[in-house]
């Protein structure tokens, strides 16, 4: 029987995408009962498609009997085991690793669908294993549509509809550039297939100096900020120094933890609402900051199970050790509770907001910003942003890059391929010298350590960078 996803999974027509967005917001203020049955139909949906059209499903749960909706006795899936079983994973004969490969091989792909219809995001590797992820249109819709019901009050008022018109509506996005990351990959896609965004979306990477970073977001004078927290944050040290000038009706800081204290700051420097958006690449639509302040689970769509070591339930108000995640809407790569590698904990107390949906907090994919002395003061360099030259260079599976003096870089990485390890090493040094040369950071060791990357011993959790000084 040939598996091709059909229907409003992975086709979704306008209509379709219609239905979407009305049944999105007639969800925001429904209530538990309401919200819990849309959750339920989806599931059972998602279970039967999954087990008819996915090899892999079909066979990983051969011992759950038919016709259940109960979760929990479902076995979950890693990156690893979808990333080693992607073909049979997938619900489209046509799509296949191979082809997906040699589809991101070419970075003139980038913002384009494979076979015209499905866009392909990377992971990076924050948990420890990189990843490749397909999304349908259903998904893509909702990465668009359900912040929205959560954001809108924000920027419905007299001076942030201002802002939005004399800003011309403008997006701007910190996210690492050239590749197939969902940052860029997704604005690239948005710029192309959308007419009014096509010249209203851009993307600044952190790879760049923060100055020229600065320069360039002030250039563009967005209405819309959204990206990694820490650089959100230099932006907003730069905004009170008077070295940045914008007048955003949002801030939505996202792919890295902040404190309340952070959000604040934020608030504080550009005079505005933020909303903090936890979003993953295989579900980017997970959870959404409400007026209040807190996280809600957009649980029509998403299911997050908080569990501890052995995938066992953590209750309401304890920290999980890790997330299992369930995305009801993306059929052409189920994603069925998926080991996330987040912590987080559900609020055991309702929203003052009044909304239905449950509240977490989330100890999120972390990372150390490092900041270097230069004869021109003090210089950041972002976690992402820093990881990314290593992760680019041929050869790198995974790597972690801790500072152990102030001068000093020791890089742990994981080699895949052909080249051998002491080329790859190479490139990495030189790679990395060259990317803080260009931040006017000299003179810093770069080590190559004896080891490969290392998870934390108390949480479990990997760090691509972090700090062993103040």
């Amino acid at each position: 029987m040939a598996r091709h996803a059909h229907g409003d999974a992975n086709g979704a027509s306008r209509l379709d995408r219609a239905r979407l967005t009305v049944d999105v917001w007639r969800a925001k203020w429904a209530d538990a009962d309401a919200i819990a049955a849309r959750r339920r139909r989806r599931l059972r949906d998602l279970l039967s498609f999954a087990r008819r059209q996915s090899r892999f499903y079909r066979r990983h749960y051969a011992d759950v009997p038919e016709g259940t909706t109960d979760l929990e006795r479902f076995p979950p899936v890693t990156k690893p085991t979808l990333m080693a079983n992607f073909d049979d994973v997938v619900t489209d004969t046509a799509v296949t690793r191979e082809r997906v490969d040699a589809f991101l091989a070419d970075d003139a792909n980038v913002g384009r669908r494979l076979l015209g219809r499905y866009p392909v995001w990377t992971t990076s590797g924050t948990t420890g294993e990189p990843g490749v992820f397909l999304q349908d249109d259903a998904a893509l819709h909702l990465v668009q549509v359900v912040p929205d019901r959560w954001i809108a009050d924000a920027v419905l008022g007299l001076t942030p509809l201002y802002r939005i018109l004399a800003n011309d509506a403008r997006g701007a996005e910190v996210a690492v550039a050239g590749g197939h990351f969902a940052g860029a990959s997704g604005v690239a896609l948005l710029a192309r297939e959308s007419r009014f965004l096509r010249d209203r979306l851009r993307l600044f990477s952190p790879t760049r100096p923060l100055d020229e970073l600065v320069a360039a977001v002030d250039e563009f004078q967005p209405a819309f900020l959204v990206g990694y927290a820490t650089v959100l944050l230099e932006l907003a040290r730069a905004q009170r120094d008077g070295r940045l000038d914008v007048s955003p009706a949002l801030v939505s800081p996202t792919a890295e933890p902040i404190t309340d204290a952070g959000k604040r700051e934020l608030a504080a420097a550009f005079d505005c609402a933020v909303r903090e958006v936890y979003a993953a690449t295989e579900c980017g639509f997970v959870a959404v900051e409400c007026a209040r302040g807190n996280r809600h689970v957009n649980t029509d769509w998403a299911i997050l199970e908080p569990v501890d070591e052995q995938y066992e339930r953590v209750p309401a108000g304890e920290s999980s050790h890790t997330v299992l995640l369930t995305n009801l809407a993306n059929r052409i790569q189920p994603i069925i509770r998926y080991d996330l590698g987040d912590s987080v904990t559900v609020h055991p107390d309702p929203c003052p907001c009044g909304s239905a949906f449950p509240a977490i907090d989330v100890e999120g994919r972390a990372g150390d910003v490092l900041r270097f002395q230069t004869a021109d003061g003090d210089v950041p360099v972002f976690p992402l942003a820093l990881s990314t030259v290593v992760e680019e260079v041929p050869g790198v599976r995974r790597a972690q890059i801790v500072r152990t003096a102030a001068d000093a870089l020791r890089v742990h990485i994981e080699t895949a391929g052909d080249r051998t390890g002491d080329d790859v090493w190479t490139q990495v040094e030189s790679d990395l010298q060259s990317f803080l040369a260009a931040r006017g950071v000299t003179d810093v060791r770069v080590e190559r350590a004896a080891t490969p990357p290392q998870r934390d011993e108390r949480s479990g959790k990997f760090r691509h960078v972090r700090s062993e000084i103040d």
